[in-house]
């Protein structure tokens, strides 16, 4: 009788065992999901050509071709590689993918606007605090917008808030408290200023 009992024991611990191991491999594989493999399927690095023209690219000894006003998806790792733009004087120029490989290359040296979009159902509106942009005021509740023309931007979402998609959905944008959620976004300059004016009416 002892030995029977001892057995079922033994059949309990070892089914214990089987169902913890499985519920840790759950955890981790979940886990490198959302730090890693997810980053990888949304996050993107764009080489964007705002102007009128076509634009040749080479990056790495790789060439590109971007038609007006448009962009291509690359693969690039982080870390150091080199560019060379003709149309725009960049021959073998340093171009660091850092902290992140996503993000819009910017061989034309454009601007783009760096804004904290806000998401809430509560009225904040004596919160945010006026700023300049280009001679335009503009409203915003977490600082300044950032316009910058560094050849590498980088997208501070890890793939939610590129250049490619204009109309993030609410469940990307990071949420602070009770009171708002927000989600870091590169605009180009105008495309900036049309989802501003559309956005605060």
């Amino acid at each position: 009788m002892a030995n029977a009992t001892n057995q079922e024991n033994k059949k309990l611990t070892k089914a214990h065992i089987f169902l913890l191991v499985g519920v840790l491999a759950a955890f981790i594989i979940y886990g490198l999901y959302e730090v890693v493999w997810k980053t990888k399927l949304n996050g993107t690095t764009l080489i964007d050509n705002p102007t009128g023209k076509p634009l040749a690219v080479t990056i790495d000894g790789t060439d590109y071709e971007i038609p007006a006003n448009s962009f291509e998806k690359i693969d690039l790792e982080i870390g150091h590689h080199k560019i060379s733009c003709k149309a725009y004087q960049i021959a073998d120029q340093d171009l660091h993918l850092d902290p992140t490989e996503y993000g819009v290359i910017n061989p034309t040296k454009s601007k783009y606007v760096i804004y904290n979009i806000i998401y809430t159902k509560k009225d904040l509106s004596s919160k945010f605090k006026a700023y300049q942009v280009e001679g335009k005021e503009i409203y915003s509740l977490l600082g300044e917008p950032e316009v910058t023309t560094a050849l590498f931007i980088p997208d501070r979402t890890l793939g939610k808030g590129n250049i490619d998609d204009k109309e993030p959905a609410i469940e990307n944008y990071n949420r602070m408290n009770q009171d708002y959620a927000f989600l870091t976004k590169i605009f180009r300059l105008n495309d900036f200023f049309e989802f501003y004016d559309k956005n605060n009416k």
